[in-house]
Parts: C-alpha cells; sequence; structure tokens
C-alpha cells in the first residue's frame, strides 16, 4: 500500500491511497527471511564500518587503501540486473550533449538520451553513493531509464569525492555544472533530480544558486533523499534498532563523518534540510517505509510546506532504500510516475 500526500502551495494537504504492495508484504515465510538476511547484512556491514573506523584513526595509509577497496566492492555489487541491461539497450543510450558547444563541461559528466533521438528537454541528475563513491552501474542504468520514459536528455556530472573532497566541494561541483548546463542552453527546460546523499548536494546546490539569483529548474524529482547528517529522523534510530534496513545509524555516521570533515552537520550546506526551500520549483519525492531515512523525506516535505512550496510526496510501505534501481514491479511503478512528473515538468 501506498500512502501518496499532496503539498501545494495554499498549505493544503489531501492524502489518498493507492494499493501497491510489496512483492513479499504478505507472506511470513518470505518477510522473515528477509528480516533475517537484514539483519546479516547489517552486522557484516557493522563489522566493515568499524574495521575501517580503526584504519582512519591509526593507519591512514592502510585506510585509503581499504576506501579503495570499498569503492570497487560498492561497483562489484550493485550491478544492473539483466532485465534492467535490457531496457537501457532497447530505450537509451550513452551520448554526447546536443550539439555543438562552445565549452567542454567543466566536471567530468555522462549523457544519456532516448533511443529514437527525440528529446523534450534536460534532466540534470546528481548520484548518491553516502557521497564517497562514484554513480554505481546499477544507478547508472536507472538513469539510463529515467531518459527513455522521460523522453528526455539526461545530464549526469560527476562530483569530486570525500574523504579527499569534504564538503562543500561537490556542491560547489554540482553549482557550476548547472551554471555550464543553463548558460550552453539558457532555452532548454530542466528538472533536476537525485537519489539518496545525492539530494544533500543537489539542494544544497540549488539553495545556492537561489540565493544568487540564479534561475532554478523547473521541476524537482528525489528518490528516497538522505537531506539530514545530523541523522536526527526517527527511522534511522528505529531501523537500526529493529533490523529493518541493512543500513545502520552506525554506518551513516561514518559517511556523515567523512563528508563533513568537522563541519556542523546541521550547516545548511551539508544537510539542506536546515535550509530555505523559499522560492523553490514543484518537488516530488518518493520514500518508502521500510526504508531508513524514511523520515528524512517526510521532514524534508514538512519543511518545503513551510517555505508554501508545491511538493508531492508518495511513499511506499516494504522497499527498499532506491528501490527503483532494482528489479520488480513496484520500481518500474516509481520510473513511470517519476517520469510523468518530468515530462510534465518539461511540458
Amino acid at each position: 500500500m501506498t500512502v501518496e500526500a499532496v503539498i501545494d502551495q495554499r498549505l493544503a494537504l489531501s492524502v489518498r491511497t493507492i494499493d501497491m504492495p510489496s512483492a513479499a508484504g504478505f507472506n511470513p515465510l518470505s518477510r522473515w527471511l528477509g528480516q533475517a538476511d537484514r539483519r546479516l547484512t547489517q552486522a557484516l556491514t557493522t563489522l566493515l564500518i568499524r574495521r575501517g573506523v580503526r584504519f582512519m584513526e591509526n593507519d591512514p595509509a592502510a585506510f585509503a587503501r581499504y576506501l579503495a577497496a570499498w569503492r570497487r566492492r560498492y561497483d562489484q555489487l550493485d550491478k544492473p540486473s539483466a532485465s534492467m541491461i535490457h531496457d537501457i539497450g532497447a530505450e537509451a543510450v550513452a551520448a554526447g550533449g546536443p550539439g555543438v558547444t562552445s565549452r567542454r563541461a567543466p566536471v567530468p559528466a555522462q549523457w544519456f538520451a532516448p533511443k529514437d533521438g527525440g528529446w523534450r528537454g534536460f534532466v540534470f541528475y546528481i548520484h548518491g553513493g553516502s557521497f564517497i563513491a562514484e554513480r554505481s552501474l546499477r544507478i547508472t542504468a536507472l538513469v539510463g531509464r529515467f531518459a527513455a520514459a522521460a523522453g528526455a536528455r539526461v545530464f549526469a556530472p560527476n562530483y569530486r569525492l570525500a574523504p579527499e573532497h569534504p564538503c562543500p566541494a561537490a556542491v560547489d561541483d554540482a553549482v557550476t555544472a548547472y551554471q555550464w548546463l543553463s548558460e550552453e542552453w539558457p532555452d532548454a527546460p530542466v528538472v533536476a533530480m537525485a537519489e539518496s546523499s545525492g539530494a544533500s548536494v543537489l539542494l544544497a546546490a540549488l539553495q545556492r544558486l537561489r540565493d544568487q539569483r540564479h534561475a532554478l529548474p523547473a521541476g524537482v524529482l528525489l528518490l528516497s533523499p538522505w537531506v539530514d547528517l545530523s541523522l536526527q529522523s526517527w527511522s534511522v534510530v528505529a531501523a537500526s534498532l529493529t533490523g529493518s534496513s541493512p543500513y545502520t545509524m552506525e554506518s551513516l555516521a561514518v559517511m556523515a563523518h567523512l563528508y563533513l570533515a568537522g563541519r556542523s552537520a546541521t550547516d545548511p550546506v551539508a544537510s539542506p534540510l536546515f535550509g530555505s526551500f523559499r522560492g523553490f520549483p514543484p518537488m516530488l519525492i518518493h520514500a518508502s517505509r521500510g526504508d531508513i531515512l524514511y523520515d528524512d523525506a517526510v521532514r524534508l516535505a514538512d519543511a518545503v510546506r513551510e517555505s508554501q512550496g508545491d511538493l508531492t510526496l508518495r511513499l511506499w510501505t516494504g522497499e527498499t532504500h532506491v528501490w527503483e534501481r532494482l528489479p520488480g514491479a513496484n520500481a518500474r511503478r516509481s520510473i513511470e510516475l517519476g517520469a510523468e512528473f518530468i515530462r510534465r515538468r518539461l511540458d
């Protein structure tokens, strides 16, 4: 079951229920096996995180090797399924930018386009990865699926990673990349999109652009956003205690520590939840009650409402973090709904 909350500019809140059950949600055995798997993953993650912390505190060279190995493992474990690879090959392609530009992109980036060649505008995409990893193969496949479903060209810049380049380096790079895109194609409509920790980078960049009186995108789409690095969301605590998520508060705290490098976790450039959303374009958030970061999405919706913003929050019940990167009916449905929002804003 999914609850969809729509918050409009009049601050009126309406809620309607949509039937989107999790595939394993009503099978007791599947539910038990899923819980056991999450508990095991939590335990293994905790062991790896604590090992990394010991290296970080006592042996910088060993920590550097550990981090490099972690990044390789992250990419290997997050490979797309065969069905996702087929979808990309059939519907979208990695491509160059549309036409000749006067300048190369100021940061490394990748373009994606519908395979039929038609496009209605741009999607400016900032990836997650807990601030320390590049865009994974599965997320790259997801970006391609959105390009195909939305009929848009996706510009996906990379940003400098922590801990080598702590906050606000990622935000600086996102701002620079967005300014370049808007200068090269000043008349083309743009929707900004991010998943997980990429939401913090994107929203902080948009807050800075707004303060600089730069034109903002026509819309913002966020998947399972992480926007509070102080970890005050109750779902972070609850998921860690109950084992309902493969992630833990401890693992999130380490990633936040690497990104912050001594900066306050409530500084809006790191945690845009504590910034202002005044003047922001319409926003769509997809989140799940099964995600450790569920309350980040709900609190972000409250913050946008307080700024008199236009926001739609769709809440699934039994999905995991950024489930859109996985095969399944609910992933396809979330992509379809997100692509519909993108098309509507670009048109």
